[in-house]
């Protein structure tokens, strides 16, 4: 595309040496610029895309969109965000793909990944062939694409789309989180429909207070538009008081979920196992029974998020129910290992809610049968590590305190911090990750319970800057293999 025609999808204030040239590429990161990339200089969370502007000349790049004047020879495109322009330029680019398909955007602290496979895997069912953007990875039908972000910058994401959309891709369903939303990543992205599941505490780090991370939910909903022949809708937990203010914030329909306040889509006569749950679904004038291959209360919210906004894209509540029987949870998400004989158990849960439903969903299970392993990151939000340690010791007879992804706080620091909250002593600190994995299969026996919690899917740890391979199911299954051997 001609780069003077592209740009008119900008707000410019000033252009410095402006030339007449095509574009091939568009990137905001100055590794990715290649001959004919336009480069746009954002001002991120950790780098400003300013300072790489001589690189990104170097390798190539034919104009630099930025905030200020910059020491190049290039044209410089100066305008007041650089985030805006850089969500308008590749919708142009890209030719607004978002517009060409089913949008379906999930936000919220817990629940994501989950609700985002089962309205992929039930769209699946129903013959329909989806893309699905999220924590787990990037999916075009059943092939996996790469990605640096939960939410990736709206250059990569219209990127995404546009192969979707040439691929034959029909629905996409997206996870969106709150540093996507508060960055701008997701400008630009029409959303036919836009879940909430929850709202707890989790990335202070970033957004300082509760109130600030509120909000940044809240844009999601606030993006749907205003156009009421859209018919874009909004599916809200009642049962979360946040929903009140992202209805207050969107000018789409609502559809509520819920179980314990009345909603337009209500769950009921919840009785569960350690292998399956039952309930009853109400909306309108049907109900239906179905018993399902997820286990925990926190998994009844995300079918029933799942169910509102598969009705809200025009299917019948008896073909969603029939659908969501034969699926599977998502990896990672209170996933039983392949361990014969053994009740050992891996969840993404690293913030105090995820926690307390993670083991909530062990019905009718002695607190002296559950083995808990749980960490958390380091250099990220430390108010929340004294409340995981008094959940985890609340429901858990032995607790080992451990590391997520450490980065460059010390071991020592990370596990103190969450043994502060401990209400019971039974409890150790083994900053190692993979000594901590090993410690708990050490503890795994046929009449209890061990759990991962924090990696869920993830297959490394990241130490320093580096992300170092972790197979926790390797490590638990070449321990208690050792374990049988002496016996």
């Amino acid at each position: 595309m001609n780069l003077a025609e592209l740009i008119e999808a900008i707000q410019i204030q000033k252009i410095e040496r402006m030339v007449d040239a095509e574009v091939v590429s568009l990137t905001t990161d100055s590794r990715d610029v290649k001959p004919g990339t336009l480069f746009v200089a954002i001002k991120g969370y950790t780098v400003d895309g300013h300072d790489y502007a001589r690189q990104a000349e170097s390798s190539g790049a034919i104009a630099i969109i930025a905030e200020h004047a910059l020491d190049v020879t290039i044209p410089v495109i100066l305008v007041r965000s650089t985030t805006r322009a850089i969500a308008e330029l590749a919708g142009k680019f890209y030719d607004y793909p978002s517009e060409k398909m089913r949008m379906i955007g999930i936000t919220g602290t817990n629940g994501k990944t989950t609700t985002t496979t089962i309205v992929r895997d039930v769209l699946a069912r129903l013959g329909r062939k989806t893309g699905i953007i999220g924590t787990v990875e990037v999916k075009i039908g059943d092939r996996v694409v790469p990605s640096r972000n939960t939410t990736p910058q709206s250059s990569e994401l219209q990127a995404f789309f546009h192969q979707m959309y040439q691929e034959g891709v029909e629905d996409v369903i997206m996870e969106v989180s709150s540093h996507g939303l508060e960055l701008g990543r997701v400008t630009g992205a029409d959303f036919d429909v836009a879940g909430f599941t929850n709202l707890t505490h989790d990335h202070l780090d970033f957004h300082k207070t509760f109130e600030n991370y509120a909000r940044a939910k809240g844009l999601l909903f606030a993006q749907l538009g205003q156009r009421l022949s859209d018919e874009k809708v909004a599916v809200l937990n009642a049962d979360d008081a946040t929903s009140e203010l992202f209805e207050m914030m969107t000018g789409a329909r609502v559809l509520t979920y819920g179980i314990d306040q009345p909603a337009d889509l209500q769950a009921r006569n919840i009785t569960q196992t350690l292998q399956e749950t039952t309930f009853t679904m109400d909306y309108q004038e049907e109900s239906i029974e179905l018993t399902v291959q997820f286990i925990g209360r926190f998994n009844v919210y995300n079918l029933l998020l799942a169910t509102g906004i598969l009705l809200s894209l025009g299917y019948r509540l008896p073909e969603i129910s029939n659908a969501i029987t034969q699926i599977q949870p998502a990896q990672g998400r209170m996933q039983r290992l392949p361990i014969d004989g053994y009740n050992v158990y891996v969840d993404y849960a690293h913030t105090p809610d995820g926690i307390e439903q993670c083991l909530k969903a062990l019905v009718d299970v002695p607190k002296e049968k559950i083995i808990f392993l749980i960490g958390t990151g380091g250099n990220r939000d430390v108010t929340k590590r004294p409340m995981m340690g008094q959940l985890a010791s609340t429901y858990a007879g032995t607790v080992i305190v451990t590391t997520d992804d450490p980065r460059f706080e010390s071991y020592e620091s990370i596990t103190s911090g969450i043994a502060s909250g401990m209400l019971h002593d039974q409890f150790v600190e083994i900053g190692d990750r993979v000594e901590a994995v090993r410690y708990a299969a050490s503890l795994a026996r046929p009449d209890n319970i061990v759990i991962l919690a924090g990696k869920g899917h993830e297959k490394y740890q990241i130490i320093g800057d580096e992300k170092t391979p972790l197979d926790e199911e390797q490590i638990v299954k070449e321990m208690i293999r050792q374990l049988e051997e002496k016996q």
